[in-house]
This record gives C-alpha cells, sequence and structure tokens, in this order.
C-alpha cells in the first residue's frame, strides 16, 4: 500500500515537471534520479537536436549522451542533483549520425517526499553556433589586443595555436606554417608544445600542394605524406592520427602559409571547420600583415579582411563622432536576397565580391547627405546617411537602379533583390539601439518577396507615441520631482505584523496625468535616466525614515528597487552608502531589490558588488524571481538576503506544476538562507497555502495596497 501510494505521488510529480518543461519551449528530457538516470521522458526538440526518435532515447542513461571528455564536469553535475542543487554547464552533447555539438545544459533536480532526487529536469540547447562566434571573437579581441601590446608575430601565432588546440580540447593539436622570404615555413604551436617542432622546415611538395588548392586537404594517413616527422611525432604524441590542412590566404589572395590540424577522429562537417579556419585565417593574414608594417595594419584593425570595406567598428566608431558633433539621421542594414544562394552554388568569394561590389554601386550613387558605407554581417551592408528626413520613395528608386543590371562575378551574371532595414538614430535613441532597430525592421523585410523596404515601428503607433511623449517629458518630472513614493509593506505570513516595506515610484504628470511605471520606467532605461529615478526614490524614502528616527518613531526595512545600469554604475556602492550616511540612517534598514536575471549581465562583478553592499550592512532582495529560469543557477553563488517569489506564480497556486515550482523556490531560499517573500497575494487560500510551504513573508493587496507615505504613517504609529 505504501508503494502504491508513492508510486503516485512520483506520477504527481513527473507529471509537473512534464508541464514544466513544456512551457519552457526547449528541448528537454527527463530522468529517474534514483535508477542509473534513465532518461523516462523527451520532447520532440530535442529528438530533432540528436537526430534520434524516442525509441532511441528512452530508457537510456543521459549522461550516456555527453561526451566523456569532461569527466570532472559531468561528475560535478551528478553530485549536485543528487544533492538537489540545481546546475548549468557547457559541454560536448552526442547525437545519432551527426557530429558532436555545443551544448549548454540546466539540470533542475525534483525531490520528493522523502526528500530524495527522484527527477530531474535538463534544458538543452544547442550552443555551438553561439560558442562558435563567442571563440572566434575571444580569439580576435585577443588578437587585436595583441595588436595594440605590440606583441611579436611569435606570440600572436601562440595565441591562435592556444585558441585553437583549448577550444577543441582534446579533440585537436594545432600548428600554423607560414612562409619566409628564404621559402622555408616557419612552425608555431601552442607554447607547451614549442618544444617538439622544429622553428622552420623545408616547404616540400605537400605543402606547396596545399598551398596551392583553393580548398583543404584531408589526410587519414598521415605515413602516407611527406611531412617532417617531427610533425608526425607531434600528431601521434597526442594520438591524433587524422590530419586537415588548410592553405592561408592575404587580403590579396596570395598564399602565406597554411595550417596544419591533427585530430582524433574523421570530422564529418567539413563547411564548419572550412568557415572557421576562413575567419581564423583572416586572423594570421592580419596579423601577418602587421608584422610586415604597422600602419597598414591599424588601416585593417577597421576593415572587412575579405572585401576591403570598413568593418562594424569601422562603422560605430565613426557614427559615435557624428553623434558626438550633433548629428542625427538613420541607419539601413542591406542585405542580398540572394546571398547565401550565390556563397552556397560559388563559393564566399562571390558572396564576399558581390557586397564589394553593392557597396561600389551603393558609393557612386550615394545622396548629397554625408553616407558611410560598412560591412555589417557576412551577408549585409550598414548604411548610415546623415539627415532629419529619410525619403523612402527616393531610396527605393535609388536601390531599384542599383539592382537593374546584373553584377558580374567570376564571368557569371548574377541578378539580385535586396532587403532594407531603417532605424533612425538621434540624441534619445543611442547607435547600438538604432542598429538593432534597423535588424528588426530588416527581418520584415526579408519576409516579403521581391526587393523591400521596412522602417522600424512598433506594433502599434500609439504606444510608440506615447513612449516618444513620456521620454519627452521624463527629464523635466524628475528635474521637478514629479515622480513621488508610494510604499506597499510586506508582511509576516505567521502573525500579519509588518516586516517591511518596498518603495515604489509614481508618476502623476500635470500634462499626461497618470503614467504606469511599466512604461515610464522601460523610458527611463532606455534613455539612460533610470539611476535618476532609482536615487530620488532613495532620498525620499531616506528623509522619511530620518524624519521618523528624529521624532523617536518606530523604524521599518525599506526595499528600493535598483535598476541592472544603476547596479553596474561604477560608483553605485560608495554613492548609496553616501547618500544614507548624509540622512543619518543605518544601512542594515534598507533593503536594495534588483530583477533575477542581474547575475547573467555580468557575474563576477555581481557578485562582487553584492558582497561590498553586505559588507556595510545593506540587505539585497532578488525581485521577481521565477521568471528567468536561465539565472537559477547564479543564485546559489550570489549572497542575496531575501528572495521574492513573482506574482504570476502565486496567481496560479492551484495548478500541481506550478505549486511544485513555488515549493521547489521556498526550499532553495531555506537552504540558502534567504527570506522567501511572495508577491501579489490576494486571498486567505493563498495565504494558507503558503504557510504550509513555509513561506514567510508575504506582500499583496489582501494585506496592504500600494499607498501614500502619509496613509503609512498613521498604520506604523498606530
Amino acid at each position: 500500500m505504501v508503494t502504491k501510494s508513492l508510486d503516485v505521488d512520483n506520477d504527481v510529480l513527473l507529471n509537473s515537471i512534464l508541464k514544466l518543461g513544456d512551457n519552457s519551449k526547449e528541448s528537454y528530457v527527463i530522468f529517474d534520479a534514483t535508477n542509473h538516470h534513465i532518461i523516462v521522458e523527451c520532447n520532440e526538440f530535442f529528438c530533432n537536436l540528436t537526430n534520434a526518435s524516442r525509441s532511441q532515447i528512452l530508457k537510456t542513461n543521459y549522461f550516456a549522451w555527453l561526451s566523456d571528455e569532461k569527466m570532472t564536469t559531468i561528475k560535478m553535475i551528478k553530485e549536485k542533483i543528487h544533492n538537489g542543487i540545481m546546475v548549468q554547464a557547457k559541454l560536448h552533447h552526442k547525437g545519432i549520425n551527426k557530429p558532436l555539438f555545443w551544448a549548454e545544459i540546466q539540470a533542475l533536480p525534483f525531490r520528493n517526499d522523502t526528500n530524495i532526487t527522484q527527477y530531474v529536469l535538463v534544458l538543452i540547447k544547442d550552443v555551438t553556433y553561439y560558442h562558435t562566434e563567442d571563440f572566434l571573437m575571444r580569439l580576435e579581441n585577443d588578437m587585436y589586443k595583441a595588436i595594440e601590446r605590440d606583441s611579436s608575430f611569435e606570440q600572436k601565432m601562440h595565441i591562435i595555436c592556444h585558441g585553437l588546440d583549448e577550444f577543441f580540447m582534446p579533440n585537436t593539436s594545432s600548428m600554423v606554417l607560414i612562409k619566409t622570404e628564404s621559402n622555408l615555413l616557419q612552425a608555431f604551436t601552442d607554447n607547451c608544445r614549442k618544444k617538439d617542432v622544429p622553428r622552420c622546415c623545408e616547404n616540400n611538395d605537400f605543402f606547396t600542394k596545399v598551398m596551392q588548392s583553393e580548398t583543404s586537404i584531408f589526410i587519414e594517413n598521415l605515413d602516407e605524406v611527406y611531412i617532417p616527422d617531427e610533425h608526425k611525432q607531434f600528431a601521434a604524441s597526442s594520438h591524433k592520427p587524422y590530419g586537415l590542412f588548410i592553405p592561408i590566404r592575404n587580403q590579396q589572395r596570395q598564399v602565406i602559409g597554411l595550417f596544419s590540424i591533427y585530430y582524433e577522429q574523421a570530422h564529418n562537417d567539413s563547411s564548419y571547420f572550412k568557415s572557421m579556419f576562413r575567419k581564423i585565417g583572416a586572423l594570421v593574414a592580419l596579423a601577418f600583415t602587421y608584422a610586415r608594417t604597422q600602419r597598414k595594419i591599424w588601416d585593417l584593425a577597421y576593415t572587412d579582411i575579405t572585401t576591403g570595406l570598413p568593418n562594424r567598428h569601422s562603422f560605430v566608431n565613426f557614427l559615435e563622432k557624428e553623434v558626438e558633433r550633433g548629428q542625427n539621421g538613420y541607419i539601413k542594414i542591406v542585405k542580398p536576397s540572394e546571398f547565401h544562394q550565390v556563397v552556397e552554388l560559388y563559393g564566399r568569394e562571390f558572396g564576399d565580391e558581390l557586397l564589394r561590389q553593392l557597396a561600389k554601386r551603393l558609393e557612386q550613387d550615394k545622396p548629397a547627405d554625408r553616407e558611410y558605407i560598412a560591412r555589417f554581417t557576412s551577408s549585409s551592408l550598414i548604411l548610415s546617411t546623415m539627415t532629419f528626413d529619410e525619403n523612402l520613395n527616393n531610396y527605393e528608386w535609388r536601390i531599384k537602379e542599383t539592382i537593374r543590371q546584373p553584377f558580374i562575378i567570376g564571368g557569371k551574371q548574377i541578378y539580385i533583390t535586396l532587403k532594407t532595414g531603417i532605424a533612425s538614430f538621434n540624441d534619445d535613441i543611442k547607435i547600438n539601439d538604432a542598429i538593432r532597430f534597423a535588424d528588426n525592421a530588416l527581418s520584415f523585410a526579408t519576409d516579403k518577396p521581391g526587393t523591400h523596404t521596412e522602417i522600424f515601428t512598433t506594433e502599434k503607433n500609439d504606444v510608440l507615441v506615447q513612449r516618444m511623449t513620456v521620454l519627452n517629458h521624463l527629464s523635466q518630472a524628475i528635474k521637478n520631482k514629479e515622480i513621488t513614493v508610494h510604499l506597499q509593506p510586506k508582511v509576516d505570513l505567521r502573525n500579519g505584523e509588518i516586516q517591511s516595506i518596498e518603495a515604489l515610484a509614481r508618476w502623476i504628470s500635470p500634462k499626461l496625468g497618470f503614467v504606469s511605471p511599466a512604461i515610464f520606467i522601460p523610458v527611463a532605461e532606455s534613455a539612460g535616466k533610470v539611476r535618476e529615478i532609482d536615487v530620488l526614490v532613495l532620498e525620499t524614502v531616506l528623509s522619511w525614515l530620518a524624519e521618523r528616527q528624529k521624532l523617536g518613531k518606530k523604524l521599518v526595512k525599506i526595499a528600493v528597487n535598483i535598476s541592472p545600469d544603476h547596479f553596474y554604475y561604477t560608483h553605485f556602492v560608495q554613492d548609496t552608502l553616501k547618500l544614507v550616511r548624509q540622512y543619518g540612517i543605518d544601512p542594515s534598514n534598507i533593503i536594495l531589490e534588483v530583477t533575477e536575471n542581474i547575475g547573467l549581465v555580468d557575474f563576477q562583478s555581481a557578485y562582487k558588488i553584492i558582497q561590498e553592499l553586505k559588507s556595510y550592512g545593506f540587505k539585497t532582495s532578488v525581485d521577481d524571481f521565477g521568471t528567468g529560469f536561465s539565472s537559477l543557477s547564479y543564485l546559489q553563488q550570489l549572497p542575496f538576503t531575501e528572495l521574492k517569489i513573482d506574482r504570476s506564480f502565486i496567481n496560479a497556486l492551484e495548478d500541481p506544476a506550478t505549486l511544485a515550482i513555488v515549493r521547489s523556490i521556498i526550499q532553495l531560499a531555506l537552504n540558502l538562507g534567504m527570506i522567501s517573500v511572495a508577491e501579489g497575494i490576494e486571498t486567505e487560500e493563498q495565504v494558507e497555502i503558503l504557510r504550509a510551504l513555509g513561506c514567510t513573508v508575504g506582500q499583496g493587496f489582501f494585506y496592504f495596497k500600494p499607498m501614500a507615505i502619509e496613509e503609512l504613517d498613521l498604520i506604523l504609529d498606530q
């Protein structure tokens, strides 16, 4: 009878986790932590991700789907989930008849009534593209830093080799061979392998063949090719029997050397390697050119290597200077619809040449207003026009004239259509935002047939007008202190006494009337004014506390919301401490509330800031917790005082899945030594459930609505 009851409880738990997995819209599996980590459920997304059927997945050990190259990581995951701790990790994931791919996994353990981890929900996301792009970006940044430090060419090549070996670890060993003026090849490896390979080797027939080829050459048996014995020993010593040899060309398509990549298993995604090493080869070429002439390298630092056009860095740098001069205008992102087909049919070089010729035609036919053209992505250009008024009809006519004649590339005639996304920039719209808006508009244009242009707008024009109106009045509202503070108590659920208070910004404009915080706070964030609002609210509550303290009245801890922009402000902690001391208030009376995903922006900085606040006596709180699953694994490492459960969960407590989540969050807060606060309580039933779950503090209309300071004074003084 007991066993049956446990089975029923486990079924309820499993169904709740299934709903949670389905609501995540992510690829997921659920495995039984008490039965050899056997997968008991998965969704179609996971089947597609791994190229496997449900029958091939179910009843398998989930950890068998992870590459065993990081056993310490897998061991760590197992230990944490069995201790009931959520964990996030990035590692190689397996599939069926497909290469290993980089996956970001989030493992969420769920315990049964006996407090044993029964099931684990694992959310899996294929991050191979982002991981690769992040690696290439880091490698590029490391290269530019090396250039700025004026590091030697040898040091730069060590950066390339070390980066490759670290990225593919433990699957590859990398070598870069660069032609010398004496027609030898200079060999570069990671510093730790430097002693294994002679500094130079002969430029023999095989290496010449590689450098004369247009594509890479794959070798299954290194004994069959004539390469130096030391290079074969280099591969054999790390158990890498396969070889991939890729020519390296400079911007003028002149061969400057080759990559010798040795790896342990044949990789069946050659396009992945070619694309990656084409970009890395461009970095090698950049360093090579810099070694010859320092002046040219600084030009190339702001140049797209493959087209010779200004790159994105150059574009942003140019536009920032124009904005500093008070210039306004428009940003256009232009993309040939057929770009990817051209690349697939004729190669990347054709795509680069297409963009080069398109930029030339646009340059020849540009308007009187100053225009700057650069390469934005691999398949698009970005233009800036300095004007207060963009005539769409003129632009569309210009584009049609630009593409009326075919592009001649490699002796072939290529006709194209163009998609354009347009957004404005000015004092109120930052450059990066304008670029993002133009990119969003481009995505809408891409869905339309033929040559098409879209100008960025919000889904409803009146919303955009409203935001702009709010923005126009916001500075004056802050200056005139139109933004006031309402207070909403947090109550001890055990006895109904006020435990602390939350300060909420309210704006009643003489011209606009009541403006919802849901409208003016995002506007303030985008305009860079939210820090002023945070400080205004903090000053108001400090003044109130100081007055009560002066009169010998009861003081209650008060929470103030801090925006991410303010939280990461360089002088945030010291400015806040100075303000609190100015009013003579003990920092222990102040709770600083931040959003759940604050640690995702810059986890290390967030940790230091929270620790520093804690050292001065401030309390910290996580607001709206539960709306951002990706940050759960960070929570255990950030020393918050309080955890506020988002009201959306409290409103749905009758749902078993939601109840399971709230129970887990309350237990998590308890395990981490935090106070759990339930937001949005409206009924007695919710109070009873939360008490039973162990939640100690609540906030909502059931107890108190937000009220003016004077109203709360009367309540506290009773």
